[in-house]
């Protein structure tokens, strides 16, 4: 029996971040994965998904260049070389930051192989490298084992190998006909990626608007310029049927958009993306048989992210509190905290930025004008066009918007919402701001380089002074 001070199960974003703090500080640690190093992002996520992305965007340059004065370009993406680019950042990444050796190096003890809990002191696994059964003895045991995607319950739908936000990476075809089920981030980027590689692209959502976490203003602009694009969204629809039939799937609609009539009921494509969501991987741990609650959303955790067992805390995807990978780091920074130094705190999720990799680009840190009005009354809300950013006219990317919202006396900032180009670089002196409880006012007198997409900030703030419900009463005042 190997015995440790801490056990990591699962090597995604939070594992690793605990498995080097772990090895840095003297602690026995190991590191168990089922697979491979680097989680979801790495391999099915973040990684993939933005490199496919900036191809999508140069080919798109390309189609559109003769904006800027230079003859397009006619020339169709090789989708084959395109797939290549995005397994070889995922290759360099892997090399430089999640090589299983590194850590070993490091003295973390890496094991790859499926395992299950026989107690709260002791999982057990089944080595895949030497073909052993180790039992791992820990005083500390941490569970950040990640999601899947979640599958919704249609007709047909398992008849055949639909794609998902996992296997969609195993594609050596571009697909002519792809229909995406599912209108969140991962089916905006995907969708928009794959139309701008080459395919014809429905984006079918059962709601009424797209980006549903979103500010409204968001959603509608983003609709507005993904159909624009040339994307067929339907909305209000969902799906009653799949019927595979040789190389060609049916589909047949529920519902649909108030332009569309029953001859659009039934559509035929060549690939179908599932996008409806995820779900926490917990089964097959022994979670239950050792008194870990686990509910819907994934594990059961405290405020100091531990489960209802003293000795085994849980983070990332699988206790699902905001599926993104800088949460599932940040969650780790307070493990590291409460578990290997002697310091106790409390997770706080008051400030927790996002960004969707579209184009152009959504970003939001804090409430939408809705919440911020239910919460407080009334609120001040300031607004800035990206054409009015001179570094977006410059660059031909005018398209979106920065919707601040604020307090009405102090101007404290209470949610950010930009949509355009670098949205998710420039939304971090907001998220500054937030944390630190930094009014507009200030941000309003901090010296910005011109000419770049950040003087959006300089922009917004600005408008406090000239349009904030303090100044505006005091202007009232001084002129009675």
């Amino acid at each position: 029996m190997d015995r440790y001070d801490l056990t990591i199960i699962g090597g995604g974003s939070a594992g690793l971040v605990l498995a080097v703090a772990g090895a840095k500080l003297g602690k026995k640690t190991a590191l168990v994965e089922k697979h491979r190093l680097g989680g979801d992002c790495l391999w099915t996520g973040c990684v993939p998904s933005k490199a496919l992305l900036k191809a999508a965007k140069v080919a798109n340059y390309f189609k559109n260049s003769e904006k800027y004065g230079i003859p397009s370009c006619e020339t169709a993406p090789d989708f084959q070389q395109v797939m290549n680019y995005v397994r070889s950042t995922q290759n360099h990444i892997e090399e430089e930051h999640d090589n299983p050796e590194r850590f070993r190096d490091m003295g973390v003890d890496v094991i790859f192989g499926g395992g299950h809990f026989d107690s709260p002191n002791t999982f057990i696994v089944e080595d895949s490298e030497s073909g052993n059964t180790c039992t791992l003895n820990s005083k500390k045991f941490v569970i950040s084992t990640g999601s899947r995607p979640l599958v919704p319950s249609i007709p047909g739908l398992k008849s055949f190998n639909y794609l998902d936000s996992e296997n969609v990476w195993e594609l050596t075809e571009l697909p002519q006909r792809l229909l995406v089920v599912g209108a969140g981030p991962i089916g905006i980027e995907l969708g928009q990626a794959f139309h701008r590689l080459g395919s014809e692209v429905t984006i079918a959502q059962r709601s009424n608007r797209i980006m549903n976490k979103e500010d409204l203003d968001v959603s509608e602009r983003m609709f507005d310029y993904l159909r624009a694009d040339g994307i067929d969204i339907r909305l209000n629809t969902g799906i009653d049927a799949v019927e595979k039939r040789d190389d060609e799937i049916t589909i047949t609609f529920a519902g649909s958009n108030q332009d569309e009539n029953a001859d659009n009921q039934k559509q035929t494509f060549d690939k179908v993306l599932i996008a409806t969501g995820r779900a926490p991987n917990v089964e097959g741990l022994g979670l239950e048989e050792i008194g870990v609650q686990v509910g819907k959303s994934g594990i059961v955790v405290n405020n100091r992210l531990q489960t209802h067992v003293k000795n085994i805390y849980a983070a990332g995807d699988v206790i699902g509190h905001y599926l993104f990978t800088h949460v599932a780091a940040f969650q780790a920074q307070l493990l590291i905290k409460n578990l290997l130094l002697p310091f106790r705190q409390k997770i706080n999720y008051g400030v927790v930025p996002w960004t969707t990799f579209c184009d152009p680009e959504v970003a939001r840190c804090g409430l939408t004008e809705d919440e911020a009005r239910e919460k407080y009354g009334d609120v001040d809300v300031f607004r800035l066009d990206q054409s009015d950013v001179d570094r977006a006219v410059a660059d031909g990317e005018t398209q979106g918007f920065t919707k601040v919202i604020a307090s009405r006396w102090r101007g404290r900032i209470l949610g950010v919402h930009i949509v355009g180009t670098n949205a998710g670089e420039v939304l971090h002196e907001y998220v500054l701001a937030m944390q630190e409880g930094i009014p507009l006012r200030k941000l309003s007198g901090m010296i910005h380089v011109y000419p770049t997409y950040a003087t959006s900030v300089l922009r917004v703030a600005a408008k406090w002074i000239s349009e904030g419900t303090l100044v505006q009463t005091l202007r009232k005042l001084i002129r009675s």
